[in-house]
């Protein structure tokens, strides 16, 4: 049977795991996707499956109890988001929280008598206010993007629920969020990343918190202490959050530690993350983890790896010598370990061309793993935790895609930047057919951030665009994270180094596919993307048309109105920082954009606010009132393409028929 064309329509329809959990000692796996009504229970040794479902909605984030005897998932029913549990033995399903509001984030104790899991504060007794009533604001950290206006009782918290008396505690309380808690061994105590001691609500300022003292001699729940076990070390957490988790010992915690004192960094950069021992007791914190040329940090912010989700970042192997975590390398999302009987240097176990982007917990040598490749949606396999080797398939997302569809691998190279200062990784997707002898138009994809990177994962958006007789250029430009800290660093992104890169990459196409039409070239990208879109319309004529989505416009709209507030305290004078703002910002040179425009935005966008789209369109309409211009705003979306199916069908169609009119 032949294969068909991708389409926009698969990329909306494509298949995500949204949860998953091996069981070693009955070789099982249990795992849930965004697309399968309920969790699937696979005996991985004969094959066979059983769907558990508690009718709900949105069923995912299933774990085995450390028995094996249960399993719990959460399920969206009326009431909201809650907790359930399968009985393996009788078989049945029973509701365990019921809260109001959404559960999130469960993990079983190790006795398997509790479960801790997180929401928002007053989930348990709702408090009846007003939707319009005033806000008062007196300090930073006020909103934030995809959650509005954060109120007093907007706080993530964590809860405990005792799975035999059905009775839910809140443990935690106060004007701040505790996130990606785990438990001790013994069961006694849980840490958890939190802002509770932050100076700087709205920024980076996340301690490493201890909750001890959770229950008395008969295991009731007692009045729990919280101290902060970090000092002055800021600990991982956005954007792509690392679980602590405990050593085998229950004294010790590993956890990703942001290293703002590297000499190296940037004023503007995001620290590298290298892993930290944290004590319960007095002694000294640790640095477990020295930089390599290929390992310089123990995080990785992949801009297009969409898997991995629900499982984690870091595990720690039963006997407590090996620590494993992921991090990027040109363009590979790679699993380290790093093996502390023999130093400080983690090695690489698994990547390739490839992008993993979670790992399960350690059992008996193996583990749970997810990654994609360029052609080749998220699979889960059960990996060899000391060799890296795939020992199992254990499940593949989205099978019949990689049947009826056609997905191609893209071509990838390495070409030397024009200062000779560094070198810049660049993928092209080619078109799905081509004829030979005949070009074909092309479009610059710009990631987001700056610091992700394009992965060796698969981007169906990509896809798709190529089955509509485009080609696909996509480059990791200096700013990126993955090509080491030099490579990385911000003001690269920013000061038209990068855009110097991408100018670079797209020639560098043109030149080694014969097929790219050099004439016909368009860019687009998101966030960033959408700025360095907009710095290329009003710095370049190198492109014959242009889609900038959820972009920055205007610098002085993010200082004041983004949920991430600015900081004017590296200028003598408020007017010369000002200044300097609107010298930066495209609206400010909207006269030199003359080819065609297209502008993508989120209405209810807090991290780039609409207001830059509103000013961009006007200030291009004004100045050139013939050219093509054209605004869409999309409700109910925040700083992402939407996530509403039908919005996104519109968002997809304008984009590419506005690259077909114009290219």
């Amino acid at each position: 049977m032949s294969k068909r064309l991708p389409s926009f329509d698969d990329c909306i329809s494509l298949e995500r795991f949204t949860g998953g959990d091996f069981y070693e000692k009955e070789n099982l796996l249990c795992y849930s996707s965004d697309q399968m009504q309920g969790i699937c229970l696979k005996n991985l040794t004969d094959g066979t499956e059983q769907i558990i479902t508690a009718g709900g909605r949105s069923e995912g984030n299933p774990a085995f109890s450390p028995d094996g005897k249960q399993i719990f998932f959460l399920s969206s029913v009326s009431g909201g988001r809650q907790i359930f549990l399968y009985d393996r033995g009788a078989g049945d399903v029973r509701q365990l929280t019921k809260i109001a509001g959404a559960a999130q984030d469960p993990l079983w104790s190790p006795d398997g008598r509790h479960i801790l899991f997180s929401a928002v504060a007053g989930a348990s007794a709702p408090k009846q206010t007003r939707p319009d009533e005033p806000i008062a604001i007196e300090e930073f950290g006020y909103k934030f993007d995809g959650l509005g206006y954060i109120r007093p009782e907007g706080h993530i918290h964590l809860y405990l629920e005792d799975t035999e008396s059905g009775e839910v505690t809140e443990i935690t309380d106060g004007q701040c969020d505790y996130l990606h808690a785990s438990w001790s061994p013994d069961g006694q105590k849980i840490v958890c990343v939190s802002d509770r001691y932050a100076k700087d609500k709205g920024g980076l300022d996340y301690s490493l918190i201890l909750i001890e003292n959770l229950f008395d001699s008969e295991e009731r729940f007692a009045s729990p202490k919280i101290r902060k076990i970090s000092g002055e070390r800021k600990i991982v957490s956005y954007p792509n959050p690392m679980r602590p988790v405990f050593f085998p010992d229950g004294k010790t915690v590993a956890c990703g530690v942001l290293q703002e004192d590297d000499p190296d960094l940037d004023e503007n950069d995001y620290p590298d993350a290298v892993l930290y021992r944290f004590y319960l007791g007095d002694e000294k914190d640790e640095c477990l983890f020295e930089k390599d040329e290929e390992c310089y940090q123990c995080v990785q912010f992949p801009y297009n790896a969409c898997c991995g989700w629900g499982l984690d970042k870091l595990q720690i192997s039963e006997d407590g010598q090996h620590l494993f975590f992921l991090s990027g390398w040109q363009g590979q999302a790679c699993l380290h370990v790093l093996d502390m009987q023999k130093g400080k240097h983690a090695r690489k176990l698994a990547g390739g061309k490839a992008a993993f982007n979670g790992i399960g917990r350690v059992q008996n040598g193996k583990m749970l793993a997810a990654f994609s490749r360029t052609d080749q949606p998220e699979q889960y396999v059960i990996m060899d935790a000391e060799t890296g080797s795939v020992l199992q398939a254990a499940a593949q997302s989205a099978p019949s895609m990689t049947e009826q569809v056609q997905l191609t691998a893209p071509e990838d190279f390495f070409f030397r930047t024009l200062d000779g200062a560094d070198q810049v990784h660049c993928f092209v997707q080619p078109p799905a057919v081509r004829e030979k002898g005949k070009k074909y138009p092309a479009i610059l994809y710009v990631h987001g951030g700056p610091h992700p990177f394009y992965t060796y994962g698969l981007t169906m958006e990509f896809q798709a665009f190529a089955a509509q007789g485009f080609a696909v250029i996509y480059a990791n430009p200096r700013g990126s994270s993955g090509y080491g800290r030099a490579h990385q660093t911000y003001h690269q992104a920013v000061d038209g180094t990068a855009y110097t890169d991408l100018l670079q990459a797209v020639d560098e196409a043109v030149r080694r596919f014969d097929w790219i039409d050099g004439e016909r070239v368009g860019v687009t990208g998101g966030s960033y993307g959408g700025y360095m879109t907009n710095y290329m319309a009003t710095h370049s004529k190198r492109f014959k048309a242009y889609v900038t989505q959820r972009c920055v416009s205007n610098e002085m709209i993010e200082y004041a109105c983004a949920d991430l507030h600015g900081d004017s305290s590296h200028f003598s004078r408020y007017e010369d920082f000002m200044l300097d703002a609107i010298k930066r910002s495209a609206v400010a040179y909207a006269e030199r954009i003359d080819r065609p425009l297209l502008i993508l935005h989120g209405v209810d966008d807090l991290r780039t606010p609409v207001e830059n789209a509103h000013q961009l369109f006007v200030a291009v309409k004004d100045t050139h009132p013939d050219l093509p211009v054209r605004m869409v705003l999309f409700p109910h979306t925040s700083h992402e393409q939407p996530t509403d199916p039908e919005l996104l069908k519109i968002y997809y169609r304008e984009m590419c028929e506005w690259f077909i009119k114009y290219l």
